[in-house]
């Protein structure tokens, strides 16, 4: 990938609750119950204190609650970009190919593979090489729709899901990013490093095998990378 968005054009992720049950419930159930039965001074004391334990449970349930909402975001978050990494990916992209047989819907899944990156961290280092890769993030967070998930694979790799989205124009979306990408010049020191890229699509719906997918879009891209002329942005699609 429920069909809500999990950290891909960059929301929250929805982790599991900690328990099934609405914690606020609990407390206010007790004290109806308190309410409602007739007790003597030392009894209500007990029951007030038995409540008071009851609330300070619950808050600690609260926070383990926002505790693992934090891990789980940041096991599926890329720390240089900010995008999801590939466990993320691979994730949205499962729960997407469900909810793709479940309602027979389609989408496009791109790969995109910056060209000449190792040379910018031969020449100008690894620092800068990071440069290059922030502001491919920065570009894809900002060009992906809320309801698409964008994703750094590693390395000099990036994926994008376009979601519930018509073929052609979700592939033309895709090359509008690209030749975004192929456009920017990441700042490092007073250098104005250009980003080039190489885009490979493919295609899904309700039958299609996430493996096969993410094959199809790899080959994709490598054959645009082959061919691709060094200036101009250059696409192949499955």
């Amino acid at each position: 990938m429920a069909r809500t968005n999990h950290l891909g054009a960059m929301g929250s992720y929805a982790a599991p609750e900690v328990v099934a049950e609405r914690s606020d419930s609990l407390t206010a159930r007790f004290h109806d119950m308190m309410s409602a039965s007739p007790s003597s001074g030392a009894d209500r004391h007990l029951m007030e204190r038995a409540l008071a334990y009851a609330r300070e449970a619950e808050n600690r349930i609260m926070e383990l609650n926002e505790r693992v909402h934090r891990l789980e975001a940041l096991s599926q978050t890329d720390e240089l970009t900010g995008l999801l990494n590939r466990r993320g990916f691979q994730d949205i992209l499962h729960r997407n190919l469900m909810s793709a047989a479940r309602y027979h819907e389609t989408g496009v899944l791109a790969f995109i593979d910056l060209d000449g990156f190792k040379a910018v961290n031969d020449e100008h280092g690894h620092a800068a090489g990071d440069e290059v890769l922030r502001a491919v993030g920065a570009y894809l967070k900002r060009s992906v729709r809320a309801t698409d998930f964008a994703a750094r694979l590693g390395g000099d790799e990036f994926a994008l899901i376009f979601v519930r989205a018509d073929i052609r124009p979700a592939r033309e979306r895709a090359r509008d990013i690209v030749r975004g990408i192929n456009s920017l010049k990441a700042v490092y020191s007073n250098l104005e490093l250009p980003v080039r890229a190489s885009l490979g699509t493919a295609t899904y719906h309700g039958e299609t095998d996430g493996h096969d997918l993410m094959d199809r879009a790899d080959r994709a891209m490598y054959r645009a990378k082959k061919q691709r002329p060094r200036i101009v942005p250059f696409t192949m699609h499955e």
